[in-house]
């Protein structure tokens, strides 16, 4: 089995993130799959290296957005949506765990590699209500086209999930991106994404980073390029989204969760996280 490499080792600490939440007894969600792709990955997370607050913090965003994403799929869906894309969906597990009222399609698109690696965990796992289709492609190739020929409408609404990618492509990817969904987006279409103006390269310290884990402090820096605007609801209003941005605190609070006092990523840069919901605007 090939083991994720460059982004995809992002994929791993999220799963790892998730994990820790589905062992809570009160948990937010319930991923059964996410400890599976850690050990697979080859990756046995050293936690003792990790100061609490550092830990709680990555644990505490993740389980926060990905409630939130998990809530907006699924309010999306049971009020119009006829399908759901992952872009960039790395060890996502939403077409499997969600409690869908309907059948719906769910495309995931990822590399090849992160494609296979998940194959390989999942085995022969299929989703008991959404109809999972994998669409194999880098978003900085054509994956408009890919994700049509895997049988995607554009006359239909759609709700988009970006979760933990925006930060990954550099400026005019993300431009690029952005302008790509717009044209795949029939009026009803919705946004769910996480996104942040924190700058990672200036928070991430030789103090943040654990030993023995898949990518090097140099790799990881490596990977980050767009650092997101102060605006989220006018930044996705000049894309043509009505958006509603939430501060990933208040949600926290909303969800019975606290954000440590202390963020290793605002100590050295303040800024915010948000989680934003978006409609597209009517022409």
């Amino acid at each position: 089995m090939n083991q994720p490499r460059g982004v995809g080792v992002t994929a791993v600490f999220v799963a790892a993130a998730r994990a820790l939440e589905s062992a809570r007894d009160d948990r937010l969600f319930n991923d059964p799959w996410a400890g599976e792709f850690v050990r697979h990955s080859g990756w046995n997370p050293p936690t003792d290296e990790l100061d609490d607050s550092s830990r709680d913090e990555l644990a505490t965003w993740v389980a926060v957005r990905t409630k939130f994403l998990d809530d907006f799929a699924l309010d999306s869906v049971d009020t119009g949506c006829g399908q759901v894309v992952l872009l960039g969906a790395g060890l996502d597990t939403r077409a499997f765990r969600l409690p869908w009222l309907r059948q719906v399609n769910v495309y995931e698109l990822d590399t090849p590699d992160m494609v296979d690696f998940k194959a390989a965990v999942l085995g022969d796992t299929t989703p008991e209500v959404a109809v999972r289709v994998v669409v194999p492609v880098d978003l900085r190739e054509d994956w408009p086209a890919a994700l049509r020929d895997a049988g995607f409408r554009s006359d239909i609404p759609t709700a988009w999930i970006l979760e933990g990618l925006l930060l990954y492509l550099p400026d005019d990817a993300v431009a690029t991106l952005m302008d790509g969904i717009g044209k795949l987006s029939a009026p009803g279409s919705a946004i769910g994404a996480s996104i942040t103006n924190v700058d990672p390269t200036a928070t991430m310290s030789d103090a943040h980073v654990v030993r023995d884990t898949l990518i090097s402090r140099e790799g990881w820096l490596s990977l980050l390029h767009w650092n997101g605007p102060e605006d989220p609801v006018a930044w996705f209003g000049s894309h043509g989204w009505r958006a509603t941005a939430l501060p990933t605190e208040e949600l926290a609070q909303r969800y019975g969760r606290t954000m440590p006092d202390k963020s290793v990523l605002t100590q050295v840069r303040p800024g915010v996280r948000w989680l934003v919901s978006a409609v597209r605007n009517q022409d």
